[in-house]
């Protein structure tokens, strides 16, 4: 006869009992805020968590890598990849258990992209821009603690650095997030600032200061930059784009791949360019 299944049997991997007494909570640390929040349904959660771990840079990952990755019990893991693939929502792939993106994701993602309809309007201004300065140009919006780009021109397709439609970045190392939190009211912009210092502390330590330094000079330039912060051999100016029409609020930049890195070129030369496309576009 099995013996009864422990309470803590599915909590994460050296997850340790809540000071109350209670077991450890389900609630995965990526989704703090929700730990006592009845509604919140930690099994979705989860799953969502699971499809969220697949990358470009990792596009073929095994129960281990997701297991690591979410800090999930290897059982709860094999029960959702499981289930994600029965849905279509992962797919396996060659390697005996591992697995990739299914096409559902695809299906899913597609109705949102095609409902921004400033892509329509802007695709063809970002191109115009892209090909006089010789960069890539990306429109973005908030994804939690990043910047996931819903469109892309570029100059050069043969940047070893490619972005796309889709591409995610974080907000604290990139000027596209810093332009985002420019543009946020005061209450909106610490609560994300406060959200990485507690969920990406890494993040903050390495980008804080650069974040800190945009945000007070954002009033006199009206852009943001990063400068060699995320790869060594890229450099960007962005700026708010303020809200799209669907209510997301958006902002846009410019990129460069293996030339000098230089703020006053972005700022004085770039930056003009930028600004009077996003007027365009507002």
């Amino acid at each position: 006869m099995l013996a009864p299944k422990s309470p803590q049997a599915d909590a994460a991997p050296g997850a340790a009992t809540q000071p109350d007494g209670r077991p450890p909570s389900r609630v995965l640390p990526v989704h703090s805020e929700h730990l006592d929040d009845r509604q919140f349904a930690t099994t979705l959660a989860r799953g969502l968590e699971l499809l969220r771990c697949f990358t470009h840079q990792k596009p073929v990952l095994g129960n281990k890598d997701l297991a690591e990755r979410c800090g999930l019990p290897p059982s709860t893991v094999t029960r959702l990849a499981y289930t994600l693939v029965s849905l279509g929502y992962l797919a396996e792939a060659e390697s005996y258990g591992k697995y990739r993106l299914g096409p559902a994701v695809l299906s899913l993602g597609y109705p949102l992209l095609a409902s921004f309809g400033v892509r329509r309007i802007a695709k063809p201004l970002m191109i115009e821009l892209a090909a006089e300065i010789g960069g890539a140009v990306s429109l973005g919006i908030r994804d939690r603690l990043d910047i996931v780009y819903i469109e892309v021109a570029r100059a050069d397709n043969r940047s070893v650095h490619t972005v796309d439609t889709g591409t995610v970045h974080t907000i604290a190392g990139t000027a596209i997030g810093r332009a985002y939190l420019a543009a946020c009211d005061t209450q909106t912009q610490q609560s994300i600032i406060n959200q990485i210092r507690v969920k990406a502390p890494d993040q903050w330590q390495r980008w804080g200061k650069a974040v800190q330094r945009n945000l007070k000079n954002y009033p006199q330039h009206g852009v943001c930059t990063s400068l060699g912060e995320v790869y060594p051999d890229v450099q960007a100016v962005a700026t708010p784009l303020g809200r799209l029409r669907e209510g997301q609020l958006a902002a846009i930049n410019c990129a460069f791949v293996g030339i000098p890195i230089d703020e006053q070129w972005l700022i004085k030369s770039v930056a003009p360019k930028l600004l009077a496309l996003a007027r365009r576009l507002a």
